[in-house]
This record gives C-alpha cells, structure tokens and sequence, in this order.
C-alpha cells in the first residue's frame, strides 16, 4: 500500500471533523500520513481558547500527525496574498498528495475563501477535493466513502466540541442522518450504511488507477520541522507524543491554555 500525505483544511474550529471526520478516522487507523490545518480559532462563536484546545484534543482522538491552528479573525477570510501563501505554506511542509477543503459554492463566506485559496495554492497537488458538512447547500456528490464501520466514532469525535453543543447541525442526528442519506442515495452496496461524499476539484490518476502523488515512491513522514513556522500558528506535533506552541513543548491542557491567553 502506498503511504499517501493527507491535508484537511478548515476555515473554523469543527469544521474537519464534519466533513471528513471518518475517512480522516480510518487514513489514520490504515497507516496513512493525517495532517490537518485550521485558519482560525472560531472566536466569533465561542471562546476561543476553548475552541483552540477542542481543536487539539479531536485532532490527537483522529490521530493525526500533525495539526496547525492559525490566527486569522473569525468571519473575515478573504482571498488575498496572505491566506494563499499560509495554506502553501502547509501544503509544502507536509508533501500533500491529496488535500480535503471546503466546498466552491458554500454559505459561509469563510469557507469560500479558504477553497479559493486552497486551489491556488495547491497548483501542483494532484488531487484537491471538497467535503460536506450538514450545513452545505447545493452539494453535487460525486465521490462516496464508506464511514459505517467508524461513524460511531465520528459522532464521539464531534462531542469533543462541547462548546457548539447547542447548534443542531452539530448533533449526532443529523451527522448521521446525512451519511445514512449519503449512504442510500449512492447505492454502492446495501451492507453501506454510511458515507461521506466528496465533489473533486482536481484529481490525477496514475496509470493503474490510483490516486496520483506528489511522489512516486512510498513515503516516510515528511520532515516538517525543515520549514520555519509562522509565529502565529500554534503547531502540535502527535507523532512525537508532544504538542508543540511554536517552540515550546506544551504537555498539558492547562500549558496551552496559558498560552494561548498570553496572546
């Protein structure tokens, strides 16, 4: 099997984890490289902080590899020089083969521009794809992947965000009402309960059918400690069994948070 460098990004805080949160389950769980980018910390619906240390805790229950978390403001991504060259940024320090992102036509005027963003950015990635979260409007499903062995795990791994308990799209129902639909609606195999669907953006196929690389030969994990991180971004590092602030080892919850307060 080849070891495929996976990049999910979201605008907010959450946002991941509802569109993709199964498959990033399972990637992770098959051996695959699981990285993950947020833009910001979800200030204009919460605590950041507290969303910021949400953020920490899904990403160590998926069990990525590493997670960045930038500072932007809330509700007021924009396509510009700044959010492309950041998302380049990531997409260059972890090798990404493939990226998962916002959907081109979405409410949210924060998710339209970090997809933008993204597809510039991510010119020489070969395969660039959108998820769908249970608020998406106008979705064209295209891809279909089967969930249903970890959708369980992925309505515990949404309760982690605790803090957006109270909005509906963020309960298990309509999670998993929407893999069931997905599910129905692709008729791929009755035993397929759930899914996540996905609209492709930019896919290459290799000669045997598999999903193109930015390599063609398997992977170690990319080195990314080789490319200076923004001061900004709050970078946790699981494969080392630490989490990382910049340069600072932050063991515990309460070190983050210190931190975090700090800025």
């Amino acid at each position: 099997m080849r070891t495929m460098n996976i990049l999910a990004i979201g605008a907010h805080p959450d946002d991941i984890e509802l569109g993709c949160g199964g498959l990033l389950l399972k990637s992770a769980r098959n051996g695959h490289n699981v990285f993950m980018y947020t833009l910001t910390r979800g200030s204009a619906a919460g605590d950041p902080v507290q969303r910021t240390n949400e953020q920490i805790e899904s990403a160590k229950f998926i069990g990525a590899d590493m997670l960045w978390i930038d500072n932007f403001e809330d509700t007021k991504l924009s396509l510009n020089v700044e959010l492309i060259n950041r998302i380049e940024h990531i997409i260059k320090r972890c090798q990404a083969d493939v990226i998962y992102t916002h959907p081109l036509i979405d409410t949210h005027h924060d998710h339209r521009a970090v997809v933008e963003a993204t597809l510039e950015a991510g010119r020489s990635i070969p395969n660039i794809l959108s998820y769908e979260m249970p608020v998406t409007k106008d979705f064209k499903p295209q891809i279909y992947y089967d969930v249903s062995d970890v959708i369980d795990d992925k309505i515990e791994l949404l309760s982690i965000f605790s803090s957006q308990g109270h909005k509906m799209f963020l309960t298990s129902n309509a999670t998993r009402g929407l893999a069931q639909y997905r599910a129905l609606q692709s008729r791929l195999d009755p035993t397929i309960t759930s899914v996540e669907s996905f609209e492709a953006l930019k896919l290459g196929l290799g000669t045997s059918l598999q999903l193109l690389t930015t390599s063609n030969e398997n992977k170690s994990k990319p080195k990314t400690t080789e490319i200076p991180l923004p001061d900004e971004i709050i970078e946790c590092n699981y494969v080392s069994e630490e989490s990382y602030l910049d340069s600072s080892k932050c063991r515990t919850k309460n070190q983050i948070t210190s931190m975090l307060e700090q800025r």
